[in-house]
């Protein structure tokens, strides 16, 4: 009797190399895969437009000349002063 799972991974691989040898369920297999290609290019048709123009539109929303004129001037800071023998 077989007490652990990895113990049936050779039957396994040989079933699938098996089925997948005859041509009909190899030709099912192949039909699969492609299915999920094409669903996938789909996908990638669909969705890429709608983010560029979501991605278009939030830059656009913050340059507006608004906001970079109400912001006021940021001034900068002096280094901060270390005591002597301090490594930066």
């Amino acid at each position: 009797m077989v007490r652990y799972f990895y113990a049936w991974t050779p039957l396994v691989i040989v079933a699938t190399v098996v089925l997948l040898s005859l041509p009909w369920l190899g030709l099912i297999a192949v039909m699969i895969v492609a299915l999920a290609a094409m669903a996938a290019l789909a996908w990638a048709i669909v969705s890429v437009p709608y983010l560029l123009v979501q991605a278009i539109s939030r830059g656009w929303q913050h340059a507006s000349p608004r906001t970079a004129a109400a912001a006021p001037a940021r001034r900068q800071s002096a280094p901060p002063v270390f005591g002597k023998g301090h490594v930066v």
